[in-house]
């Protein structure tokens, strides 16, 4: 029977589809050509900002996530798996610059075994994009966002987001799909079970959502049409909504980057 196409893959799997020795896809990521990740669940972290001052580094810590899934690894870890066949990792790559993404403090560092290493589908597929490797002309994935949208890419960044933002980020995709893309705030934080009393208070520590979500200043907010796949923003942008929903002049606006974000 017909099977989901995986999300991530060893780095023999992937040898064998580029018919390459593994050593290859090894020198690949040590020249960060490719990105080579690791599995982690549960795992609690801190990210943030490294800023340089006169005594030094100085660490801005912004949020505490919990990561699960795919975690890209920084090329000294790798260095050190290749060479030992394993390695305590205390960080991940976030390919913000200045940020950093680490292990909590009060948490071991990740073994992480040469076996354990993964490459991302949506990795693989840049690389094939970039290189003319196997599948090269094949139509590049869409992937934006993992099933309960925990985890959302933005600007080729993934970001965590937590139950209750995520929640929020579920019911205005479901809107997006529909001829009434816009809800109203309120009645989203109601849904999504949240406290807070605006939608900017539940994200505030997450400024990678004035990306995701439009706001038309009156309370009502929608997905950014940029993150739609091809048909539905087609579809967005050149018909009306219904009583009450944006007018071909909103979305003009939405495409022009956001213009009605508080």
């Amino acid at each position: 029977m017909p099977l989901p196409e995986k999300r991530w893959f060893r780095i023999a799997d992937v040898a064998r589809r580029w018919e390459i020795p593994s050593s290859d896809v090894e020198d690949y990521a040590l020249d960060e050509m490719l990105q080579l990740s690791v599995f982690v669940v549960d795992l609690p972290a801190e990210a943030g900002i490294c800023e340089r001052d006169d005594h030094g580094h100085h660490h801005i810590l912004e949020d505490m996530p919990i990561l699960n899934g795919p975690q890209p690894l920084c090329r000294a870890s790798l260095l050190s798996i290749f060479r030992d066949g394993l390695a305590e990792v205390g960080s991940f790559c976030t390919g913000r610059p200045g940020g950093y993404l680490r292990v909590a403090t009060h948490v071991p560092p990740v073994l992480v075994r040469r076996d354990d290493l993964i490459v991302t589908r949506e990795e693989r597929d840049r690389f094939e994009r970039a290189h003319g490797g196997a599948d090269a002309n094949q139509t590049p994935t869409h992937a934006w966002h993992s099933d309960d949208f925990a985890r959302v890419r933005v600007d080729n960044e993934w970001h965590s987001f937590g139950p209750k933002q995520a929640a929020v980020l579920r019911l205005l995709k479901t809107a997006a799909e529909t001829d009434s893309p816009w809800r109203d705030g309120k009645r989203l934080l109601d849904e999504a079970g949240a406290t807070t009393m605006r939608l900017i208070d539940l994200f505030k520590r997450k400024p990678a959502w004035r990306r995701l979500v439009l706001a038309d200043g009156k309370g009502r907010y929608r997905l950014n049409a940029e993150f739609l796949s091809p048909e539905r923003r087609r579809i967005r942008l050149f018909r009306k909504s219904g009583p009450g929903g944006a007018s071909r002049r909103d979305v003009g606006i939405d495409r022009r980057g956001g213009m009605n974000l508080q």
